[in-house]
């Protein structure tokens, strides 16, 4: 049985690089070896300097450390700037890298970055700044500059991802965007109450926008049991609310070093695909999460 995956957030390349290890093979959450096993198969590289003194202002630096793996392994991954190129990857049997900035205070030119390969931005980290406010910070909303910036990168193609965003950030991108937008490694709230996760309310505003939320492995947003059965039941709730084609993945590899109990990795991912299958879910469901659903978000946006 061919398993798909196609995950919206890891912040591998940044870890590996820190570490002077590359992504053919690491110690990390993610290797190209290990995330082969499936197919077809598609992973969002995220570049977040704001969590490590030593990593503040390099972000260039790590988007070049991106390409420069890909290229060194260019028989086996593929840069994608669009749907067409997801396509020519998985049709080339490649694993599809699409590159994501998280935290918009990185970037001094949204062009630019979009130039390098850009192709989702979260317009915050864990800090206010000069487009919202963050949800780890005081919660106000879009800025006037966060105005223009969501409607540069609506204009752009440039896919807008507020997992860290405030709440009141949220709504006015759902209010102003003219684009699906994504929490795109976010959990349900209404099962673990932390301000990184969405309310139902926000989840639902995001299907109805056409587009979605990642499920988050870190178990400080599970919450319940930090097993498998909480993973599941972050889905089930999503799916309760109409999320058949909302709900997705966006496991924070290497975002975290507290994971589920059963997952150390990339390759740990089919089992979840397997427990999904043995409690009757059918399996276009469960290639909706694992590939469909976040494929066909960004083919809207991209």
């Amino acid at each position: 049985m061919s398993i798909p995956y196609f995950d919206c957030h890891c912040d591998t390349i940044v870890e590996a690089s820190l570490s002077n290890e590359g992504l053919l093979r690491n110690k990390r959450h993610i290797d190209i070896e290990r995330i082969s096993r499936y197919s077809p198969c598609a992973q969002v590289f995220a570049v977040c300097t704001e969590y490590r003194p030593e990593t503040l202002g390099n972000t260039q630096h790590f988007i070049g450390k991106l390409r420069q793996e890909i290229d060194k392994n260019s028989d086996k991954i593929s840069l994608c700037l669009s749907k067409e190129d997801i396509d020519t990857a998985i049709a080339s049997g490649k694993i599809a890298a699409l590159l994501s900035i998280e935290g918009a205070s990185q970037i001094s030119s949204l062009k630019t970055a979009y130039e390098h390969g850009v192709r989702i931005v979260h317009p915050t980290w864990n800090n206010d700044n000069y487009i919202c406010g963050a949800a780890a910070g005081s919660g106000y909303g879009l800025t006037d500059r966060g105005r223009e910036f969501v409607r540069s990168c609506n204009d752009m193609g440039i896919l807008l991802d507020m997992s860290h965003a405030s709440e009141r950030s949220f709504w006015d991108v759902i209010e102003l965007s003219e684009k699906p937008i994504i929490a795109g490694h976010s959990n349900s709230k209404a099962l673990c109450d932390v301000p990184r996760n969405i309310t139902d309310e926000q989840f639902i505003a995001l299907t109805n926008c056409g587009g979605g939320a990642g499920i988050n492995l870190y178990t400080g947003f599970l919450g319940l049991n930090r097993d498998f059965d909480a993973v599941i039941a972050h889905i089930e709730h999503f799916l309760s609310i109409g999320g058949m084609k909302s709900v997705f993945l966006g496991c924070d590899f290497d975002g975290t070093d507290s994971l589920p109990q059963g997952i150390s990795g990339v390759q740990d991912m089919e089992k979840l695909y397997d427990m999904l299958l043995r409690r009757n879910y059918p399996e276009d469901l469960v290639r909706d999460i694992f590939w469909n659903n976040l494929y066909n978000i960004i083919g809207r946006v991209l």
